[in-house]
């Protein structure tokens, strides 16, 4: 059994629907891409996530915004397969989560996953390192996020920032630039693509799905 259907299994409240496909976000009468009614990631964008840490093998893994907690699910039961490594799991409102927390616990994935209740902004790290970051908290605040995090990143690991999509209002035009929710891209960011030590990538799912490379010292170098 995969990790979704045992989501479905464990939860009877959730239902799979169909998501629609890039270039038609949210057309639930294209089956291309999938989601459940709590919404969060995409199905097939967790199904990655999980991929993602079993190929990684990370000592720890950071979630920011744990919504109903279908993504550390997925993250979660990587590093159990895995049989190593950690997630923190940050969350600001305290119903959700508890609600992440239950559904957690109903996984028994308590041993590999820490849900914080806390604010992401105010919440430190302390010296932790983390060889994978997913950001999912409020859009306005995930560039933030990124820099934020961004010294507790290992070399050759990943960012993801989920999300960007151009029907997320992620277009340019001359009066506004970048519109909400996300703004312009900050110049540090910018800065650190421009001088090779962030590499950057997009997924082209329903909501969009944008990742950051930090380079390490040790990767091939093409010339």
């Amino acid at each position: 059994m995969n990790i979704t259907q045992q989501l479905l299994e464990d939860d009877t409240t959730l239902e799979r629907h169909n998501e629609g496909a890039w270039d038609k976000p949210f057309d639930n009468t294209i089956p291309s891409f999938s989601s459940f009614n709590d919404a969060g990631i995409e199905v097939e964008t967790g199904e990655f996530l999980y991929s993602m840490v079993r190929l990684l093998k990370p000592d720890r893994v950071l979630e920011t915004g744990t919504h109903w907690g279908i993504g550390a699910s997925y993250m979660g039961s990587a590093l159990r397969d895995n049989k190593k490594g950690t997630l923190d799991t940050i969350e600001f409102l305290p119903e959700i989560h508890h609600r992440a927390k239950a559904r957690i616990l109903a996984l028994g994935l308590q041993e590999v996953v820490t849900c914080h209740l806390a604010d992401v902004g105010q919440w430190d790290p302390d010296y932790a390192t983390y060889k994978m970051i997913l950001l999912e908290t409020e859009p306005q605040t995930r560039f933030k996020e990124l820099l934020k995090f961004y010294d507790n990143l290992e070399p050759g690991g990943f960012v993801f920032i989920h999300d960007l999509h151009q029907h997320m209002h992620q277009i340019e035009n001359e009066e506004h630039g970048f519109a909400w929710p996300y703004g312009k891209l900050p110049k540090e960011i910018i800065a650190l693509v421009n001088n090779g030590e962030l590499r950057p990538f997009h997924f082209a799912t329903p909501r969009g799905l944008t990742g950051f490379y930090k380079v390490h010292p040790n990767d091939y170098k093409w010339k």
